[in-house]
């Protein structure tokens, strides 16, 4: 689970270093959250020599984020300078969810361990799969 630093200031408590090493979980566990909220999103930036270039840099995007995935999603987003316009790629029908593409589900473009680390899942395997290769420290995720 997630560990929450809290302050403490009885010297019989833990000992600096002990703080210190649950304060950098915390941090990671912060951080992994953030992570696993936001897109990449390919930014074109002034390059002094070429021009111009394209980087990829991760952006949070409140509400979009609840969108599921799906290879096949049936929704665009388009962004503006102020703001992103989301778009269903055809008619909708009333009850029908709304997907996004995360990322191209290729393990060229990004592999599986990678694609849990930023969105909690690996396309194509199940949760208890996911949870017995993370027990067994299988290769998929530590190799």
């Amino acid at each position: 689970g997630l560990w929450v630093w809290t302050p403490t200031y009885d010297d019989d408590d833990d000992d600096e270093a002990e703080i210190l090493e649950k304060l950098e979980q915390a941090i990671k566990g912060a951080f992994v959250i953030t992570l696993s909220r936001s897109f990449a999103e390919e930014v074109e930036t002034d390059d002094i020599d070429d021009g111009s270039s394209i980087e990829v840099e991760n952006v949070l995007l409140p509400l979009i984020d609840i969108l599921q995935h799906s290879n096949t999603p049936n929704t665009i987003l388009e962004p503006y300078e102020e703001y992103i316009l989301v778009r269903a790629k055809h008619d909708v029908k009333a009850k029908e969810e709304l997907f996004h593409q995360y990322q191209e589900e290729d393990e060229s473009v990004i592999p599986p361990h990678k694609f849990f680390t930023r969105y909690g899942f690996v396309p194509g395997l199940k949760e208890d799969v996911v949870d017995v290769l993370l027990e067994g420290k299988s290769n998929l995720f530590f190799g």
